[in-house]
């Protein structure tokens, strides 16, 4: 499970700034996609990025982020148990596990 961004959307671009953070988590995303189309038929290796949401890395209580970074470590950990054996769906999601456009 590769820790991706909203940033990384192509598709859902509204950023005019941070160019390069935007970049790497579009990046990130095209190098999912390459691995999961070397390993699509290997059920033993499950590739997925995920947007994990807005999340308050800074750790100050006045951040107007929605989740603690522990938070949201608990959601990724439960979304990564339930998606260990979905090879089928979308290979951008949330971390509420719904589909997110690359």
């Amino acid at each position: 499970m590769n820790i991706s961004s909203e940033a990384g959307s192509i598709s859902k671009c509204y950023r005019t700034d941070l160019i390069d953070y935007g970049m790497a988590k579009a990046a990130l995303n095209m190098a999912t996609m390459n691995l999961y189309n070397t390993f699509r038929n290997d059920r033993a290796v499950n590739i997925f990025c995920v947007h994990p949401g807005w999340i308050r890395t800074d750790g100050k209580a006045d951040n107007p982020a929605t989740l603690s970074s522990y938070e949201a470590a608990e959601i990724l950990r439960e979304l990564f148990e339930k998606k260990r054996n979905d090879f089928d769906s979308h290979r951008f999601i949330t971390n509420l596990d719904e589909d997110y456009p690359f």
